[in-house]
């Protein structure tokens, strides 16, 4: 079943519980290199799962929603109340082929942008905290909430790497003949 937009918010959101939404966008480059450094690459690229992405795919996802997120508080400190387009992650992953990235690369690329955005917040004014922009789906989205909102994006995508590289090393009991 798929969730709802207000339902994907609740659930991104609650990963962030008690955490400082800054300091978690900052470490999340280092954390994923430092998760896929000594992964080879066809485990990297191998989906955990029929339908699910693999540890490549979610870094290049990243990589990608970094831009796009660093447009939109771009277009809200210039223009607050402006319109927020969603995208489709899905028709990105494949019309960008998200499968055959470079997850090393992809980390670089996720890197190098969210250090430009890191540096934009911490230069704008306190009120413009509060502009926001209206999102497509989700409706009213002030900056404040969309870093809260990329915060808890990171530990999701984090989560999912943890959780495919651990199950990655788990050895696979073999069926009965």
């Amino acid at each position: 079943m798929k969730e709802t937009p207000q339902e994907y918010t609740q659930r991104i959101m609650g990963h962030l519980e008690g955490q400082n939404a800054l300091k978690v966008q900052s470490a999340t480059p280092a954390k994923l290199a430092r998760m896929i450094r000594n992964s080879p690459p066809s485990l990297l690229r191998k989906p955990p799962a029929p339908g699910k992405w693999s540890v490549a795919e979610i870094l290049a996802h990243l990589a990608d929603t970094e831009i796009a997120v660093g447009f939109r508080l771009r277009m809200i400190v210039a223009t607050p109340g402006v319109p927020i387009q969603a995208f489709a992650q899905d028709a990105w992953a494949s019309a960008m082929d998200y499968s055959r990235r470079n997850p090393k690369k992809s980390i670089e690329h996720f890197r190098a942008v969210r250090e430009i955005n890191l540096a934009l917040l911490k230069q704008i004014k306190p009120e413009q905290w509060k502009h926001f922009g209206m999102h497509a789906e989700r409706g009213e989205e002030s900056i404040e909430h969309i870093v809260r909102l990329i915060a808890g994006h990171d530990l999701n995508h984090t989560r999912q790497i943890e959780a495919i590289l651990e199950s990655a090393k788990k050895p696979r009991k073999n069926k009965p003949k």
